[in-house]
């Protein structure tokens, strides 16, 4: 008698979560996973934020406003070489 056990191992690598104020960032810098989509949340509830990803050739890829109404956005997918620019009474966070 044969016995066979099948294992299945499923690995999943969850985006690392990042707190942000006003500034520019370089998106190679900031440790966020590079081709995946992020979530930009603010904190605290009631602060307001403007978001903007801007590429190599000075393209805007996303604009984003967050508020009260609007907390969280989903952000395109980041290249090594995109821009993150952030203004917030507040921190915006990343994942």
């Amino acid at each position: 008698m044969v016995i066979f056990f099948a294992i299945n191992i499923t690995t999943t690598f969850a985006n690392p979560t990042r707190s942000f104020t006003t500034g520019v960032y370089n998106a190679r810098d900031t440790n966020l996973l590079i081709g995946s989509s992020l979530t930009a949340r603010i904190t605290p509830p009631d602060s307001k934020s403007i978001i903007l990803v801007i590429d190599s050739d000075q393209t805007m890829q996303a604009l984003v406003r967050l508020n009260q109404k609007v907390p969280k956005q989903i952000l395109p997918p980041l290249d090594y070489d995109y821009s993150i620019i952030i203004f917030i009474n507040g921190t915006v966070l990343l994942s």
